[in-house]
């Protein structure tokens, strides 16, 4: 790599969404992570500290304007002890090629000199992404985010192979403190980092609090702006069939005892008989229904329901498919479930998708399970990302979870042959649905057998 033509200029500044006060001989810096406020600073200290929101200056220029202006030596001092507390909110930046941003409140940011025949590559948990009309590089093993301009180009993409110390001295001295970017193999050495998937650990550092800096939890961010998603989706065209009501007084005196039910749960993939479109319905009905619809409320600006498994904010997003193989009472093919109703409505899938399905899950068992019915449980994943922010994945994938336990809870009561799948195509499910793969799409299969095996074994 050539190093950059223009000579970097090492700089300083604070985020942009900093506002600083001055009331009652009291400083007072707010920013995204808290406020901070400071009393008795000298009127000099205090303007140069004014002036650093937004902008960008000379790393030595506070000081130096502060002396200009009459600063003593314990001004300064005074002025670089303020600096300190204001770690989590400072910028640094390479000019012309990239800016370091905090976007944590514990975020530590000290850059250091590297040996000049040192090799640094960019972190294989980085990403480049669009934010506004730049671009933005970032980790989740990172408390900062990089700011990216056109310059900095050549640099980024010769930091996949490795750039010498030497050749950009500065600017690969803020990448690696800003923790996209290091020297040596640690990330290829460590057990902890071995472990993680990029998607993975990306997932989890921007789905809880802690790494990152955007609207996060319930923002209703699309309140005035767009209609919320229906408590229960429009129903596809085609025949519904009623499923049987079971008498829930008759199942609690019928049921084992909770705690026997729960020791005695297994993922079954060895069936007897196949099940009944009778037992199918108790099954939905005891796991899946809606209880009841309500709101909007004050502070619930939706509607929602009850069902008998929890969902985050009672939004429940999930829907639930079924792909029938064997069923005693109903035909080889594809169903949605309407938990209003609690009917079967058929859809018009190709026997090829319905087979393609079936095969899939199979394939999901490591080939143990012939499915006899496969219930796909997919998400409307506007109804939740209009109220949450951050976390609407999270929380969809935390419900799929619950609704599995639900799912296995009641088939085991049952006598059924209850299997949670770890995966399954989101793409053929998408198809044989009729479903657009963006709006609506699998995040959960659960195969339910019918009375298992005796020599069946599982976990």
């Amino acid at each position: 790599m050539t190093a950059p033509a223009i000579r970097p200029v090492l700089m300083i500044g604070m985020r942009e969404d900093a506002v600083v006060e001055s009331s009652g001989g009291a400083l007072t810096i707010t920013q995204p992570f808290g406020r901070i406020t400071v009393r008795g600073l000298p009127p000099g200290v205090a303007a140069v500290l004014r002036e650093l929101p937004g902008r960008l200056v000379g790393e030595d220029e506070p000081a130096d304007r502060l002396v200009a202006s009459g600063g003593t030596s314990q001004e300064v001092a005074l002025l670089y002890l303020v600096l300190s507390r204001l770690r989590p909110i400072l910028v640094h930046a390479v000019e012309p090629l990239l800016r370091v941003v905090p976007i944590a409140r514990d975020a530590v940011y000290q850059p250091r000199d590297l040996p000049p025949d040192d090799i640094v590559r960019l972190s294989r948990f980085a990403l480049v992404r669009r934010s506004g009309e730049g671009l933005v590089l970032e980790s989740p093993l990172s408390r900062h985010k990089v700011t990216l301009t056109e310059a900095a180009m050549p640099l980024l993409a010769a930091l996949g192979r490795g750039v010498m110390v030497k050749e950009a001295p500065e600017a690969l001295s803020h990448l690696v403190a800003a923790g996209v970017a290091g020297a040596g193999d640690t990330e290829d050495t460590d057990p902890a980092l071995r472990a993680w998937d990029f998607h993975d650990l990306l997932f989890h550092a921007r789905s809880r609090w802690g790494r990152q800096e955007g609207p996060f939890g319930a923002t209703f961010r699309f309140l005035g702006e767009l209609p919320p998603e229906p408590v229960v989706k429009p129903l596809p065209e085609g025949p519904a069939l009623p499923l049987f009501r079971p008498s829930l007084e008759e199942v609690a005196a019928a049921d084992p005892p909770f705690t026997t039910v729960l020791e005695s749960r297994r993922s079954v993939r060895e069936y007897g008989a196949p099940p009944t479109v009778r037992q199918l319905g108790e099954l939905l009905y005891r796991a899946a229904r809606v209880r009841e619809v309500f709101g909007p409320t004050p502070g619930m600006p939706y509607e929602a329901s009850r069902r008998p498994y929890p969902g985050g904010g009672a939004v429940h997003e999930l829907e639930l498919y079924l792909t029938v193989g064997r069923c005693e009472g109903l035909a080889l093919g594809a169903y949605y479930y309407d938990p209003l109703g609690h009917r079967l409505v058929t859809l018009p899938a190709r026997q090829e998708d319905t087979r393609a399905m079936l095969a899939m899950a199979s394939t999901a068992t490591g080939g143990l399970a012939t499915p006899d019915v496969l219930v796909t449980i997919t998400s409307r994943f506007q109804r939740k990302s209009w109220k949450y922010s951050g976390l609407a994945y999270a929380a969809t994938l935390k419900n799929v979870g619950v609704l599995y336990q639900t799912l296995y809870l009641v088939a085991t009561a049952m006598g059924l042959a209850p299997c949670a799948l770890g995966s399954g195509d989101a793409d053929l499910a998408a198809r044989a649905f009729g479903l657009d793969w963006v709006r609506e799409s699998s995040v959960g299969d659960f195969l339910i057998g019918g009375a298992p095996r005796e020599a069946a074994s599982g976990s």
